[in-house]
């Protein structure tokens, strides 16, 4: 299966099982989205086969599942990315941070994991602010260096796919926050495909 555009990933799958006796599938991909591991979830609810995702955007972890779902993600779910990052935060006493995020799916879960993950550490966090707006080329560019420029954090936690970061990156720069004194976390999904780098 070469193509990950859902029609197509949904037909060629279902052409394959219809057409061999499949045990179960092993999928990989690179591509940074979820829609893949849903297109996934729902072909194993439907069919009962057993699909294992090992990278990519089926690797994205969904929770809940489909019933009747036998899909197996071997990816890092986003709470357990807050854990790692807050580790981090920990050891090395940023205690002051900001988070900011892109209107992308799953971005009120992130900012609901924070919360709470502050709200209930025993170490004295202070989420100094929390920014959501829309990051693509079509925003003014303005305006986002506005909202940048208001962030007196040095620590930055961000949650956007690759091509939002891109842009965020390029506005954070001109509003100076890119280089000595500042630090931006960001999970495995924004960072996207490390065997292709950036175009930019």
């Amino acid at each position: 299966v070469n193509n990950t555009n859902p029609s197509t990933l949904l037909t060629q799958i279902c052409d394959i099982l219809a057409s061999r006796k499949i045990h179960g599938i092993v999928f990989e991909d690179n591509v940074g989205t979820e829609a893949v591991a849903q297109i996934l979830d729902f072909i194993s609810s439907q069919t009962q086969v057993p699909i294992i995702s090992i990278s990519g955007g089926s690797a994205v972890v969904l929770t809940p599942k489909e019933p009747g779902s036998a899909f197996l993600q071997l990816g890092v779910s986003i709470e357990q990315q807050i854990q790692v990052i807050f580790k981090v935060l920990e050891e090395y006493d940023w205690g002051s941070f900001a988070v900011i995020t892109s209107l992308y799916p799953g971005y009120n879960i992130f900012l609901d994991v924070i919360r709470s993950f502050t709200d209930a550490s025993y170490f004295g966090w202070e989420l100094q602010e929390v920014l959501t707006f829309e990051m693509s080329q079509e925003q003014s560019s303005s305006r986002t260096q506005r909202l940048l420029r208001q962030i007196d954090a040095q620590v930055l936690i961000v949650y956007c796919s690759r091509e939002e970061a891109e842009y965020l990156f390029s506005m954070a720069e001109q509003a100076g926050l890119v280089g000595p004194g500042y630090v931006w976390i960001v999970p495995s999904m924004t960072v996207g495909n490390m065997e292709v780098p950036p175009s930019s």
